[in-house]
């Protein structure tokens, strides 16, 4: 008799009157013991679902050190050189944006203070080569009842509008066969970038960036770049209306 029978055998014993989805759970809570697989916390649903978010989302001390990232605040970190995430700290690239969050830091610190006039915790990062620029925005944490990271005072939201467009971008790879070289093109020709300015925001050769171009419109037989272009929003209003 293997493990799993006399893990249910037993579960029937001691629970004769349970329906078989009970006797299934029951036995799935059974085997998750002897495996010493530990339940979700509350904390651990938390995290799951910031990093079901678009935007990049930390808790922060009061220091500003991060107590939780996302995954798509790391990712957003990874791949643009405005700011980085180094020995749990978030770090921008100029003085400007170093100032700019130290204030907003400050602001949060004194909003409870009835005598402080309005502070912006808010600020935007813009960037080069046509790209929108995005925004960074730092809120006090309101505690009520049992807390998820006690220690965390404050949530940092960075908002991309280009990250809006990855859904559409990982649907064009599902549906044409592009590859990420490909669907980041599109991405990036959407949002009226030209293939000289994505050229040079990647580092690669205009050339590199026609091969992409041509390639991707013999998988989706779109004639130009405003075609392209045109059925890319498209396929972007028609996501996020369902």
């Amino acid at each position: 008799m293997s493990d799993d029978q006399i893990y249910a055998e037993a579960v029937e014993a001691n629970y004769p009157c349970s329906t078989g989805e009970d006797r299934a759970a029951d036995a799935l809570s059974a085997t998750n013991r002897r495996l010493e697989i530990p339940a979700p916390t509350r904390e651990d649903l938390f995290e799951d679902a910031l990093d079901l978010l678009s935007d990049g989302i930390a808790l922060l001390r009061r220091d500003g050190a991060i107590v939780y990232a996302n995954t798509t605040l790391r990712h957003l970190a990874e791949r643009n050189g405005d700011f980085r995430i180094d020995r749990n700290a978030l770090e921008f690239a100029t003085p400007d944006l170093r100032n700019r969050f130290a204030m907003a830091l400050g602001a949060i610190e004194r909003v409870r203070d009835p005598r402080t006039t309005f502070l912006a915790t808010d600020f935007a990062v813009p960037r080069e080569n046509g790209l929108p620029p995005y925004t960074v925005s730092v809120r006090p944490l309101q505690r009520a009842g049992e807390e998820i990271h006690p220690e965390a005072a404050a949530m940092l939201l960075v908002h991309d509008p280009l990250q809006q467009n990855l859904a559409a971008g990982r649907m064009l790879q599902e549906l044409y066969g592009l590859t990420n070289a490909e669907a980041q093109l599109v991405q990036a020709l959407g949002t009226g970038m030209t293939a000289v300015a994505y050229a040079k925001s990647r580092h690669i050769s205009v050339t590199t960036v026609y091969t992409h171009l041509r390639r991707t419109r013999e998988k989706t037989g779109w004639k130009s770049v405003a075609e392209l272009t045109r059925r890319f929003h498209e396929l972007n209003v028609a996501l996020r209306a369902s």
